[in-house]
């Protein structure tokens, strides 16, 4: 299983990226950004903890405070 990295998500803009990250945390559905099915939690005991989630179909993992991290330091670079 391989984690997703901010190159790889199919979205065009920062808002777009962070809609995506808080569609997950609120725990909406939402497909996945490689693929399209359906991503689940990563942790289903641990069911507080909503930060990362997989796509069982291309087996990647969605790790969202890492995802918000690369978002921030690609906005920085970029001002």
């Amino acid at each position: 299983m391989e984690k997703i990295t901010l190159n790889e998500l199919k979205i065009n803009s920062r808002s777009d990226a962070l809609a995506f990250l808080k569609k997950l945390w609120n725990g909406e559905s939402t497909p996945c950004p490689i693929c399209g099915s359906e991503l689940e939690l990563l942790h289903k005991k641990a069911k507080k903890s909503d930060c990362d989630w997989q796509c069982r179909h291309c087996e990647k993992i969605v790790r969202t405070l890492d995802l918000l991290d690369e978002l921030n330091k690609a906005f920085y670079l970029m001002t």
